[in-house]
């Protein structure tokens, strides 16, 4: 369970066989397509990772990578070493040159005095395995030597006993098994020349030990190449001697497997900044990466990757309804329109079938537990409720798919239900149970600003949608409950004489102090006057809050401040690429370019084109448990960007584009490619100049209007198929 897992998220609401040959070029074509990006800096702090549909290896190579088929670990701490003939085995870390990732594969280089080893490492479709293959150059009796440790344990808090190893010599691997034969991983090479053997002994026996498979490469071409594959079993309908042979069928990811992340289903971003587009790019590719499959779960957006936390928990690659709708925001404002529908169809799979509520956490090992009668995490915060509700509100303009809305009616009637159950009658704000918990999980708060912003948006969401389903009834209500709402905000949350926004109550009664996501949340819900917003995005501008890379949730001033905290003054992606989003909204054009622009360098940072959880709020350096790959920080940077920094939104009923762009004083040319409105794509190119600003566009579909912000205010155009060109002049 995240301790601080939700308390930003209002903001974002409210603005062939085994023996056949091997190859000396894995890479398809099709790989040839997407972008790559490589680094020399691999030896230490550059967590490195491959994300299949139901297989994941990741891990930082100085303490050696997880292999996952979800939801079975097979191994970690993966290394590599090299064996020459009558020299010391040369350990793959000492040597490792470089690192280079793609969206479906992991290359890693090591270079030796007399030879020079490439691993590549992928998955392939949905099969529950991981294949790794070595090219090596120089001399010929180079053996490569793969060492772990066995784990063939299910994701926390499941668990497998009596685990033990052995070898398969017709299989030439390891087999890791246990006694009740439901899970099984070989771990196999056709070159395989030696390997560890079971021992007995009475000291030293234990499973988990580190074991080894040692490979002789065989010529391919100008190189000699062996393969590795790790393949695992959790359902009955898997073997892994199936799995293995059809990893061995493909020497790289197929085309069909590149699919998935295409140039040509992508929304694509260009500004002046080669660095801003490339983390644009890439943060596109991490939703998708996030996307996984659980035979017994469904597919779904996890939460991220990173190193598992001493109990098979590889933080977070697992399911948070949460995070989810934070990707979801993200899929639709880039027009993945289809992966955003299923990932709401997802959640609803599991909404609580008594009380409407959304759920929050659900393991990749829930399918072999009770995991609602005996673990506490499935349905705890009331928060995520509030923000599904406006979630799909936005999916539900951007698309018009009524059939989706319609389909689910009764189960979105029912989270609006459990949101009504949780108002308190006297000012229609909601309250949190004593059982649960909202946004701050440190805090036992019996409500919460954000929460009651939240609710503001999720009423008028609520009033949207049941517009949309032709409830005039319903929706004349909610919006109604969402303008007494914003009204008690002000009340309850403003300290008028010290003029500043209170976080929250405790049970007791004690007012909560200032933070950041709530003074935002503020803002967002229309509660502070046009003066106190000004006055308030000012001081986020301020030292005391902003650093060079990004803001702080608590300034630096505050009591309780603690830079290295999880939550009391660090500096959370989210949080600012949040903050950002609502600084454009709110017309402060230059300091959200200005905040947004400071996160471009989180992408590079540590996990190549992802961004990590939260950052020291005293220096550019992770925070010690922050996830170096976290989705919802990808996601709200490009939300951030594609809603506040080129101002786009999608009215699918209408249909209508809307453009404002607000860029920094410095950039003079945006572009915004394969913009979905409608049955239409749109391209748009911006320009400013001294005489003014100019927008081309080129539409390949029907007609649409579009709506036009610019300094001299706004313009509304129905555009037919074909180019257009705009013109405005400065203010």
């Amino acid at each position: 369970m995240r301790r601080w897992r939700g308390v930003l998220f209002c903001c974002l609401s409210l603005v062939a066989s085994a023996a056949s040959p091997v190859s000396a070029t894995p890479k398809s074509t099709s790989a040839s397509t997407l972008p790559s990006w490589s680094s020399e800096q691999a030896r230490a702090n550059r967590y490195v990772a491959v994300h299949g549909l139901r297989a994941f290896a990741g891990g930082y190579s100085e303490d050696g990578l997880e292999i996952w088929t979800f939801p079975l670990q097979i191994a970690s701490h993966y290394q590599l070493e090299f064996v020459v003939p009558g020299q010391a085995t040369v350990a793959g870390i000492d040597v490792l040159q470089s690192v280079e990732v793609d969206a479906l594969t992991l290359s890693r280089r090591y270079q030796a005095p007399d030879f020079r080893v490439r691993e590549f490492i992928y998955t392939h479709a949905s099969h529950p395995g991981v294949r790794v293959r070595y090219e090596v150059e120089g001399r010929r009796d180079v053996q490569v030597r793969a060492r772990f440790r066995p784990s063939l344990n299910l994701m926390w808090p499941a668990g497998v006993g009596g685990q033990e190893f052995g070898w398969d010599d017709a299989a030439k691997g390891l087999v890791l098994k246990e006694p009740s034969h439901r899970f099984e991983a070989l771990v196999s090479s056709p070159q395989a020349t030696d390997h560890s053997q079971p021992s007995n002994d009475r000291r030293g026996s234990e499973f988990g030990q580190p074991i080894f498979l040692q490979m002789q490469p065989q010529p391919c071409g100008r190189a000699r190449c062996a393969s590795l594959t790790f393949a695992g079993q959790s359902e009955a309908k898997e073997t892994t001697t199936a799995t293995t042979a059809a990893l061995a069928q493909v020497q790289a990811p197929t085309a069909a497997d590149y699919a998935r992340f295409h140039d040509a289903t992508r929304m694509r971003l260009t500004t002046p900044d080669a660095d801003a587009n490339r983390a644009l790019l890439w943060a596109q590719l991490a939703l998708e990466q996030a996307w996984t499959c659980n035979a017994r779960l469904g597919c779904g957006l996890v939460a991220g990757y990173g190193p598992s936390h001493g109990s098979r928990r590889p933080q977070y690659a697992w399911y948070f309804a949460g995070d989810g709708l934070i990707g979801t925001r993200a899929l639709v404002h880039s027009g993945q329109y289809a992966r955003a529908a299923e990932e709401l169809a997802f959640i609803l799979k599991y909404q609580a079938p008594d009380n409407g509520m959304i759920w929050h956490e659900m393991s990749q090992s829930a399918g072999f537990l009770d995991w609602t009668g005996d673990y506490h995490y499935m349905y705890v915060h009331v928060d995520i409720a509030f923000g599904f509700l406006a979630t799909l509100a936005e999916y539900d303009r951007a698309t018009g798919d009524r059939a989706f809305l319609q389909k689910h009616w009764p189960a979105v009637r029912k989270v609006y239900d459990y949101c009504l159950s949780t108002l308190d009658p006297g000012d229609g704000l909601p309250r949190v149970p004593h059982d649960k918990m909202s946004a701050n999980e440190q805090d036992k708060l019996s409500d919460e600003l954000t929460l009651s912003a939240s609710w503001v948006e999720a009423a008028q969401a609520m009033s949207r949608l049941a517009a949309d389903m032709g409830d005039a009834t319903l929706s004349a209500q909610a919006a109604k409950a969402s303008e007494r709402a914003r009204i008690s905000v002000r009340q309850r949350y403003r300290d008028v004489a010290q003029r500043r926004w209170i976080s929250g109550f405790t049970h007791a009664g004690k007012p909560g102090e200032s933070t950041s996501p709530a003074d935002l949340a503020a803002i967002g819900s229309g509660a502070g006057t046009p003066e106190e917003d000004r006055a308030l995005l000012q001081t986020l501008a301020a030292p005391a809050y902003l650093t060079a890379w990004g803001l702080r949730s608590k300034p630096d001033t505050a009591a309780d401040y603690d830079p290295q905290a999880y939550s009391r003054g660090s500096v959370w992606g989210l949080g600012s690429a949040s903050a950002a989003e609502t600084m454009w909204k709110h017309g402060q054009g230059e300091q959200a370019a200005d905040l947004w622009r400071r996160l471009v360098p989180w992408a590079s940072y540590d996990s190549l084109g992802h961004m990590h959880e939260v950052m020291r709020g005293d220096r550019l350096e992770a925070q010690s448990e922050s996830v170096p790959e976290q989705m919802w920080s990808s996601a709200a940077f490009l939300s951030a960007a594609i809603s506040g920094l080129y101002g786009l939104e999608v009215d699918a009923a209408t249909p209508s584009l809307s453009f404002h762009p607000q860029p920094p004083v410095d950039w003079n040319a945006l572009k915004a490619e394969n913009i979905r409105v409608g049955q239409s794509n749109v391209t748009l190119s911006w320009q400013r100049d001294a005489s003014g600003e100019r927008v081309e566009v080129d539409n390949d579909g029907p007609a649409f209007t579009l709506i036009w912000t610019t300094g001299q205010g706004e313009q509304k155009q129905v555009l037919e198929r074909g180019r257009s060109t705009l013109r405005a002049g400065l203010r």
